[in-house]
């Protein structure tokens, strides 16, 4: 064999070791990526302990020690607003019902001294009213707390009141009654609805029951209070109305009676007699 035909084979077996080289090099960095996408190195993830409720806790109730329990939470499920420990909750008052096992949110509690009861739920300003409601509405349970309604009054009013800057219709100037039926408060916030009974009578036990009266109470401020005071005492239908959620601010009406119904609805009068 000549020199040239050794160097060619030499050349050979020098290609040949490096094409296996390269195919054995890519093979293995295959098998490497693959085990390191099928296993992930598990990382720890942190926690942190916050306080729930051991129990359910109703509104307007003082927290104590045993109301509270400290629980491990992932550090991107614990509130911004919880609490951490449980000094800055003890003897303050829930504002709102809080479910067992509910991360405490400083929202839902207010330092009111250890005290409990409605005031601590109603701000400056404002005050409570408890209103007897008896209307079809209410009474099928559809009004609810947080719900904004408006009052619907209707009243007789006689010759002497002044409706519309005193432009009154014929009944009224002559000393009569009409039926007028109008808006008064409205868009006010309802805080609870329930029903009272009254106590027993000296009969006791053989005394016949008592029947519950269905209660409303609203929200308002000072003033609203008086009128509310004046619409239930003043011997008129009440009804009420609840309002859309994105409905706010006074809706304007007008008043309502006989005259008005005639000419929005183009009654036709009854044919005089004779005389």
């Amino acid at each position: 064999m000549n020199q040239r035909g050794l160097l060619f084979i030499l050349l050979g077996l020098v290609a040949a070791i490096a094409a296996a080289a390269v195919v054995y090099g890519l093979s293995t960095g295959i098998a490497n990526n693959k085990a390191a996408v099928s296993v992930p190195t598990a990382l720890p993830q942190a926690g942190i302990s916050i306080v729930v409720a051991r129990q359910d806790i109703a509104a307007n109730t003082k927290i104590i020690t045993d109301m509270l329990a400290l629980k491990q939470y992932p550090q991107d499920l614990v509130p911004a607003d919880g609490y951490t420990s449980t000094a800055g909750l003890l003897n303050t008052t829930a504002k709102v019902l809080i479910q067992q096992g509910d991360p405490l949110r400083r929202g839902q509690f207010i330092a009111a001294g250890g005290r409990s009861g409605s005031s601590i739920n109603v701000a400056k300003g404002r005050v409570l009213v408890a209103f007897p409601s008896t209307d079809i509405l209410n009474s099928t349970g559809a009004v609810q707390p947080g719900d904004h309604v408006d009052i619907l009054l209707t009243l007789p009013i006689s010759g002497t009141a002044r409706l519309d800057a005193g432009a009154g219709t014929e009944s009224q100037v002559n000393g009569g009654k009409n039926i007028v039926s109008q808006a008064t408060l409205q868009d006010i916030e309802v805080y609870s609805v329930g029903e009272w009974t009254p106590p027993s009578g000296a009969g006791g036990a053989s005394a016949a029951p008592q029947q519950g009266l269905k209660i409303i109470t609203f929200i308002v401020d000072h003033q609203e209070a008086v009128i509310l005071k004046f619409v239930k005492d003043s011997g008129g239908v009440i009804d009420l109305v609840v309002r859309s959620l994105e409905e706010h601010g006074p809706a304007p009406t007008d008043p309502v009676n006989l005259d008005y119904l005639v000419d929005l609805y183009k009654f036709i009068g009854l044919p005089k007699s004779n005389p």
